[in-house]
């Protein structure tokens, strides 16, 4: 890692964008220039390739030495990237991306160094080799061979180009948005150390999330994340935890995988937080970008179901929060609320006196006494998930605690989901999922106090 953050602008804010390789149909250069130009990448394109001609009705060069270049994006041959890196240097290009394979990864170390040694000598940074390239939404830059991410607030960052890609296309189903993504392959020089100490002080990307398969600068890396947690909260993917999948990690990315129990401590003790999977990871990022501290470990459930919000406690207990009962004072405001029939117990079951009524009224008159609150709904045949989301988003209007909802039954509450999104609040599939994200976030909010 070389310490100027400077140095890191032409990745995230070039002026102007040169890809080098084939522009033929199908070809990985190609692509690129294709997701620049219909990304709506305002800087200039220029599209390299001996063939000449025009793409996307720009000009292919055959000659890029009276070029001015911020950005060089290769997808050559391996044996061809040296040269041109050489000559990239002496014209004083000071950032380039090699999405070409064909390195370290398997078994072409020689070629590798090649590349380092040229990128010390003229003081390039590079991303890769063996890459899917890098994203910024923020001003359309689409440097990259994968699917387009949507606007958002958080930032990915991941060795393997492959789970990149996948993470865009499920990020699309769920309408998920990012404000950078980063796919940095072998890292021959730019690696996560790097990208977090820029992303700390990035202001659009509010969490930071990465898929890791080793750490070659460990202790820099936890001096970095130490430094960044406190500014804005990093989630990992930390693959290789079994022997099998350590073997996995290194025949693909050429990465050093250590024992996973080091990670783990280190992770804790550094406020990293570690998920499980990508379903875990979209979960927490949500959480988060909505309530990025939660006080408390006093958990409220609010249902109209009795069965998922069972299970729902059963894992907040699991996980050592805590879902108390409420005070002799709350007890007697929730009769003055309720049907006799109704419990005042938490969970806080409202059986099918459930209304979009009740339900605002109980969240806003439970809220005091506890740190966050699970609202969890399935609905009946009269009971509309559009009215309550309605209700669960205006009373969130007037309480300060952090609100998460589970709205269940897919189809049937398609529309109550969407009413929730607008107002800004997380609605999980299942009530444990929901009760993991708030968990992560308690512990964030413990390590920061």
């Amino acid at each position: 890692m070389r310490e100027d953050r400077e140095d890191m602008q032409n990745f995230f804010n070039p002026r102007s964008v040169a890809i080098f390789g084939s522009m033929k149909e199908g070809k990985t250069a190609l692509e690129i220039v294709k997701n620049l130009v219909e990304g709506g990448f305002k800087g200039d394109i220029y599209p390299v390739s001996q063939s000449g001609g025009q793409v996307f009705g720009l000009e292919v060069y055959t000659d890029f030495r009276n070029l001015e270049i911020d950005l060089a994006v290769i997808a050559i041959p391996s044996s061809s990237i040296p040269p041109l890196l050489e000559d990239l240097g002496k014209q004083g290009v000071k950032a380039a991306i090699i999405i070409s394979a064909g390195f370290s990864e398997v078994g072409n170390f020689e070629e590798e160094e090649k590349i380092k040694k040229i990128a010390r000598q003229y003081q390039m940074r590079v991303v890769g080799p063996n890459c899917a390239g890098i994203m910024n939404t923020g001003n359309n830059l689409f440097a990259s061979i994968e699917v387009r991410a949507l606007p958002g607030s958080t930032a990915f960052i991941t060795q393997s180009g492959a789970l990149g890609g996948a993470v865009l296309m499920m990020a699309e189903e769920l309408g998920f948005g990012f404000s950078k993504f980063v796919s940095y392959g072998n890292r021959c020089d730019v690696g996560e150390v790097d990208l977090i100490s820029y992303l700390r002080d990035d202001p659009p990307t509010k969490v930071i999330t990465l898929y890791i398969e080793g750490l070659p600068e460990g202790r820099k890396f936890l001096k970095e994340a130490r430094e960044t947690v406190t500014k804005k909260p990093i989630i990992a993917i930390k693959a290789g935890k079994h022997e099998a999948g350590r073997r996995a990690t290194t025949s693909h990315t050429g990465s050093l995988a250590g024992e996973d129990r080091i990670y783990e401590a280190a992770f804790r003790q550094f406020g990293i937080l570690r998920v499980e999977d990508l379903e875990e990871m979209f979960d927490l990022s949500r959480g988060l970008l909505s309530y990025p501290w939660i006080e408390g470990k006093r958990i409220a459930v609010v249902t109209n179901a009795g069965g998922p919000a069972v299970m729902t406690t059963d894992k907040l207990e699991d996980l050592g929060l805590e879902v108390p009962e409420p005070s002799s004072a709350l007890k007697d405001r929730l009769r003055e609320l309720l049907p006799p029939h109704v419990s005042l117990r938490n969970p806080f079951d409202l059986l099918a006196y459930g209304s979009a009524e009740t339900f605002a009224s109980v969240i806003k008159a439970i809220a005091p006494e506890y740190d966050a609150l699970i609202v969890i709904f399935v609905p009946t045949a009269y009971m509309d998930s559009v009215r309550i989301a309605q209700a669960v988003g205006e009373a969130k209007k007037s309480i300060d605690k952090s609100l998460f909802t589970c709205f269940m039954a897919g189809r049937l509450v398609k529309e109550g989901i969407k009413e929730l999104e607008r107002y800004g609040i997380p609605n999980y599939k299942t009530g444990e999922r929901c009760a993991k994200v708030i968990h992560q976030i308690v512990l964030q909010a413990q390590k920061n106090r």
